[in-house]
């Protein structure tokens, strides 16, 4: 069985579809089968609060991700709906990445619910050279996640490395070049005025955190709201 890993999706409804009917058909189709299947644990939606497009992501955490390469969701494809069709014909952009869980994992907040995910996300992807990567998961694991832990309004850090990525679907697909980045962080806080503490300050400016910037190929961060989750029962 494979590990367990999460189903990154980027979206961006653009001109040809409007957000209300995007978010629609998000919520109340293609959710909800995906949920139907006992192996995707949880789904959250998000909304971009950082001014930067893509627009909307959905993060769906998986028991495994073998179940991608399984029924009933390798039929998803072959069986859409007439609406379905119509969504994906007009949408600008679904961009489409799986990944595997990075151990070690770290302990959530005491009283963290998958149900209450956030409400505030902060992802970051990273691609550093091969000779680097050790150093930059020591970083995370003996440093980094640990001082954020230290962050107050800090809930749960987790670690991800790149399986697969695409291929894209909607009007821009084309736009989506190359591979993204080769690691995943995603944390999630109670409040944004975690990032003005002094802890916060302190964890994201270290030499040793400066180094590893300094000498990444890719250091993209993202800010998000959660929209809505969903948790199998």
């Amino acid at each position: 069985m494979s590990k367990p890993g999460l189903l990154f999706v980027f979206g961006e409804a653009g001109p040809k579809l409007s957000d209300a009917e995007f978010n629609d058909w998000y919520d109340n189709e293609h959710v909800p089968l995906r949920m139907a299947i006992p192996a995707f644990r949880t789904t959250a939606r998000w909304s971009a609060i950082d001014g930067k497009r893509p627009h909307y992501l959905a993060t769906y955490d998986l028991d495994s991700l073998a179940v991608l390469d399984e029924a009933p969701y390798v039929t998803f494809a072959d069986t859409r709906s007439e609406r379905e069709k119509d969504v994906i014909r007009r949408v600008q952009l679904l961009d489409r990445r799986t990944y595997e869980v990075l151990k070690p994992e770290f302990p959530s907040t005491a009283g963290y619910e998958e149900r209450e995910q956030g409400p505030f996300l902060v992802t970051m992807q990273i691609e550093i050279k091969p000779e680097l990567e050790d150093e930059l998961n020591r970083w995370y694991t003996d440093e980094h996640i640990p001082l954020l832990e230290k962050v107050p309004g800090w809930r749960r850090s987790r670690r991800f490395v790149l399986k697969d990525a695409g291929p894209a679907k909607g009007t821009d697909a084309g736009t989506v070049l190359g591979r993204p980045p080769k690691y995943l962080a995603v944390h999630e806080w109670d409040s944004l005025a975690s990032f003005e503490t002094n802890e916060f300050r302190y964890a994201t400016s270290t030499p040793w955190r400066m180094k590893m910037f300094e000498a990444a190929d890719t250091w993209d961060g993202r800010q998000w709201e959660v929209m809505r989750t969903w948790v199998q029962e």
